[in-house]
């Protein structure tokens, strides 16, 4: 089985904004889609979820991104394990755009949790060893030792955000590039700069389908310094992280 999956796939119109080029939560979903891709070309991924009763969730993911796409531009995404450890499997992305140059790449860090049980558990031996191994190319060596604490309240700023129906997936929780999408919608209420060079996050307690809006609140950070960012409602914080 090669180390790398390659998926080529080209800027949707359902993936841009009113400009006409790839939203936050698009970038997102091109790490997600090959993500489960390749876990599905190891039997690992949406279709052994049934059969197995466990799951793959993230639960980090730092992103760079040298420019947003425009609706219709041929991507190449490549994505590779760089790691399954315990209950941990790490994996990398790089986007390359339609001059073959990168667009944007990512590092994250996932957790195997049983779907009967809620909890996390280690990775079963037939799984891991199936998921060969690339260490090397890694964007955010640091990931998972990164605390990336939320703003704090009397210095952030404060936007409500809906949810909607299809922010929730087959997990029964608010997907992951969903967050993406929260941010960017806070980030245009504020005027502020919407199409960040560089996101980190770390998700905590899902988002469940009977929440009907969350808080995004968002330091009150000088011009060009990383800005910490949560996604809340009330003391649950559900994501948080940092933007530049």
């Amino acid at each position: 089985m090669p180390e790398k999956l390659v998926l080529d796939l080209p800027v949707a119109y359902s993936a841009v904004d009113r400009d006409q080029v790839i939203t936050l939560r698009g970038v997102f979903a091109c790490f997600q889609e090959a993500a489960i891709a390749h876990a599905n070309e190891l039997n690992a991924g949406t279709h052994a979820m049934a059969a197995r009763g466990e799951a793959w969730v993230l639960k980090r993911m730092a992103a760079a991104i040298e420019r947003y796409p425009a609706y219709g531009e041929a991507l190449r995404i490549e994505t590779w394990s760089s790691a399954v450890r315990g209950a941990k499997g790490y994996r990398e992305f790089l986007v390359f755009g339609g001059a073959g140059e990168p667009v944007f790449r990512g590092s994250s860090v996932w957790v195997y949790v049983s779907l009967k049980t809620r909890s996390i558990v280690r990775v079963p031996a037939e799984v891991a060893e199936g998921f060969p191994s690339h260490p090397g190319d890694i964007l955010c060596p640091d990931l998972e030792d990164l605390e990336l604490p939320p703003p704090e309240p009397d210095s952030a700023d404060v936007v409500q955000v809906s949810l909607r129906y299809s922010d929730v997936d087959a997990m029964q929780h608010v997907n992951n590039t969903s967050y993406f999408d929260l941010l960017q919608t806070a980030l245009a209420r504020l005027g502020r700069p919407s199409r960040p060079r560089h996101v980190r996050v770390r998700f905590g307690r899902g988002i469940s389908s009977d929440v009907t809006a969350v808080e995004v609140r968002l330091a009150r950070s000088p011009a060009g310094e990383p800005a910490a960012f949560s996604v809340a409602l009330g003391n649950e914080i559900f994501a948080r992280g940092d933007i530049g």
